[in-house]
């Protein structure tokens, strides 16, 4: 199975994302996750379920649903509630380009999967993930890297 790291992230200047949280997850990155599918969304079909080798801890913003989200996943600290989240999908910032052998620093989009479920399904569904920022991805050194083009 493939792996990459997630470089870094940055929030999306186009205006999407979860500027408040760009901080504490920079703070965790990189992070090297295996790419455990190709999945289609409702908008295009090159999206990648990436499990994260180290979970993330996310601070959602105080209007967050946890009700999208599994209580064992839920955590509290100095900081408030959070999230651990072990997943995230990501696709290229660019609709077109693709996730490819020998990547460094390619461009993305990357959402972090807040409902677990998602994982069961055959389709993205944007409501199980919260759109974080823009980021750059690499194949991950001395692991398989991704192959050109990624399928089920």
């Amino acid at each position: 199975m493939p792996h990459l790291t997630i470089d870094s992230i940055d929030w999306d200047q186009s205006g999407g994302g979860l500027p408040y949280a760009i901080t504490e997850l920079q703070s965790q990155l990189p992070v090297a996750g295996r790419v455990a599918r190709q999945m289609a969304g409702p908008d295009r079909n090159d999206y990648f379920l990436v499990v994260v080798d180290t979970p993330l801890r996310f601070h959602p913003s105080p209007t967050f649903d946890w009700s999208r989200t599994q209580p064992e996943f839920h955590g509290r600290d100095g900081a408030g509630a959070f999230l651990w989240v072990y997943a995230v999908v990501v696709c290229s910032l660019f609709a077109g380009t693709q996730l490819h052998n020998g990547m460094r620093s390619f461009p993305v989009r990357v959402a972090l999967v807040v409902d677990n479920t998602l994982g069961n399904d055959e389709r993205l569904f944007f409501e199980k993930c919260e759109y974080a920022a823009q980021g750059f991805v690499s194949d991950l050194p001395g692991r398989e890297p991704v192959s050109e083009p990624l399928q089920d």
